[in-house]
């Protein structure tokens, strides 16, 4: 398989995966700042489903081949390694490491797509 099918499935996964975490939070009522931190948990959750609809829109750019495919992964790569960084520090503070390794690993993946789109390889 290229890396460029490759690329785009990752993103497409990053983007359908945040937007169905925070569904499934949200549907089985798992999200306690809704009734501590409203307004910061609404800003939240927005810009991460926003970031999942950039990283879908990112991979189908990609793998049709569209103008600015790659700036749009470029893009989307940049939301996703704020937001891992950002969640990190949540998690920490909950001593839940094994969400850090998680996205310790996304991060590790999402700079290394984004070398691969930068230096013109997809």
């Amino acid at each position: 398989m290229k890396i460029k099918k490759v690329i785009s499935i990752y993103m497409m996964f990053v983007g359908i995966g945040i937007i169905a975490l925070w569904t499934m939070l949200f549907v089985s009522d798992q999200i306690p700042e809704l009734e501590t931190e409203p307004v910061a948990i609404a800003f939240h959750i927005t810009i991460e489903v926003l970031m999942g609809i950039v990283s879908i829109v990112s991979g189908v750019l990609l793998l049709k081949n569209f103008k600015y495919q790659k700036e749009a992964v470029i893009f989307a790569n940049g939301m996703i390694c704020y937001s891992v960084v950002n969640s990190s520090g949540y998690y920490g503070d909950l001593n839940q490491y094994g969400m850090i390794a998680m996205f310790f690993i996304l991060l590790v993946i999402s700079l290394f797509v984004t070398y691969k789109v930068i230096k013109l390889e997809v």
